[in-house]
């Protein structure tokens, strides 16, 4: 029997950074991963993922702001690139409802932001063409993160404050109890006074008790090389989203430029996800891309799967277990937490430790489906 102050199963995004806060918060900290450590199996791994403060709600405006400089300290700890404020540009019809609601938001908070014709947008960012109709906003504290390095950066830091990390090991049970929770595992037994599950897409298995209403669906993204790569680096071209396809795209970091649908996916199980890409979305894809960049030609490079976990309003499951004090988890981000992910290790840490957070987070509890 191993005895941890606190235990965190997954160490993707969230028990990542959860590991990384707790070892800094001084605690005798042991994480756990079902897989090799920065596996692509889930739903933390790649070159990027959006960093965005351009929301239907100031709330997640808010969090996005407030886990900003969070991810600007991991980065200067760790010595590697993680953040990349190359600006986030957002546009759609005149009559988007998502631009219209997003817009009505960020107008309340205090987040930065520009609105832009397509002109404007030519002239601004000179790769891209927009619609001529519509309306395009520009927040420049805004870009993207480089993922996997971003996990890894939360692992090796949390590993140097002293937490130990256990890989290729799976959870066989968990009882939780008054005084804390028993896990057996495949390389033994540990019980925890403190027990996190920041287990991804798997949450809904290893809380079955609970009967958390997650939907896993299978999303896809894709990589492409530019003929002329010159006007697509990060320092002239912001990360971009049709809010009218739901498509997205980045500038070229990593092997090329990565385009995505935001729309959800089929329905599926994280042991069964279908990992065949489906080329034709790719071709979609490609035929967006060479629309919004005329003046530019793409050759598809690799593609590969991923998972949103999402909840019935889009909303985080973040805090305590409703039963067991002890038991705090962070899941059913539905395909938008990435950006926040060192912020929930944060306030993660917060309530393992001190009972409370700061952050405004009740409107996330594990129990509002009852």
């Amino acid at each position: 029997m191993n005895d941890v102050d606190c235990l965190v199963l997954g160490l993707g995004a969230m028990g990542s950074a959860t590991l990384y806060h707790l070892a800094r918060m001084g605690q005798s900290v042991v994480g756990i991963e079902q897989y090799e450590i920065g596996h692509g199996l889930g739903s933390s791994h790649g070159h990027s993922r959006a960093f965005r403060v351009f929301y239907h709600d100031p709330l997640y405006t808010e969090l996005a702001e407030a886990a900003l400089p969070l991810w600007q300290e991991l980065q200067a700890a760790s010595g590697d690139p993680l953040v990349h404020l190359c600006g986030f540009l957002a546009y759609g019809g005149v009559d988007n409802p998502w631009i219209e609601r997003n817009l009505a938001a960020i107008r309340r908070s205090t987040a930065e932001f520009e609105l832009l014709t397509q002109e404007q947008v030519a002239v601004r960012f000179p790769a891209l063409r927009i619609p001529e109709s519509g309306v395009a906003c520009l927040t420049p504290r805004a870009g993207f993160l480089d993922a996997s390095r971003c996990v890894m950066a939360h692992l090796s830091q949390a590993r140097r404050l002293g937490a130990a990390v256990h890989q290729q090991v799976c959870v066989e049970s968990i009882e939780f109890g008054p005084g804390g929770s028993t896990v057996r595992t495949t390389a033994g037994e540990f019980r925890a006074a403190r027990l996190v599950i920041a287990t991804g897409s798997w949450t809904g298995d290893v809380m079955q008790r609970l009967c958390l209403p997650l939907t896993v669906t299978r999303q896809q993204k894709f990589y492409f090389r530019p003929a002329s790569p010159e006007l697509l680096r990060p320092a002239v071209l912001p990360v971009y989203a049709d809010y009218d396809t739901h498509f997205y795209g980045f500038p070229m970091h990593g092997p090329g430029i990565k385009v995505a649908d935001d729309s959800p996916g089929e329905r599926t199980h994280p042991d069964r996800i279908n990992r065949t890409i489906e080329h034709a979305r790719g071709e979609s894809l490609r035929n967006w891309l060479t629309g919004l960049m005329p003046e530019n030609s793409f050759h598809f490079l690799e593609a590969s799967t991923c998972m949103y976990t999402q909840t019935p309003d889009q909303d985080f499951l973040l805090g305590p277990h409703p039963n067991h004090p002890n038991v705090f988890v962070g899941a059913g981000f539905s395909g938008h937490g990435f950006k926040f992910s060192t912020l929930v290790g944060l306030i993660l840490a917060q309530l393992a430790i001190d009972g409370s957070t700061p952050y405004p987070i009740t409107r996330f509890q594990l129990d509002r489906f009852s």
